[in-house]
């Protein structure tokens, strides 16, 4: 289970309030605009942002303080170009290595 309880994110002009749950075995998708939060939302999940307010579970344990090398989430931007010189393969691995 991951689940994001009354979380918050600022932005100057934007906050994201999130109460979410996603069961274990369920898929999820996060679907919106460009700017709506989608992003940020998996980002606080890896712990790649920190939440203004709010905490984040995997299952049963809080994982909110820590940092993303413990919590082993895998996150793939969506930028496609993010190693435009690497080959799809070399980009998902770069990651793992």
């Amino acid at each position: 289970m991951l689940a994001w309880r009354d979380v918050v994110v600022r932005y100057p002009g934007f906050e994201l309030r999130l109460d979410l749950e996603v069961a274990r075995g369920e898929t999820l998708a996060l679907l919106g605009p460009s700017g709506s939060g989608k992003s940020s939302a998996l980002r606080v999940a890896a712990g790649l942002e920190r939440p203004a307010a709010g905490r984040v579970f995997f299952g049963e344990r809080d994982v909110t303080d820590l940092p993303p090398e413990r919590r082993g989430v895998g996150f793939v931007f969506q930028d496609y170009a993010l190693f435009p010189h690497l080959t799809v393969e070399r980009n998902v691995a770069f990651g793992l290595e």
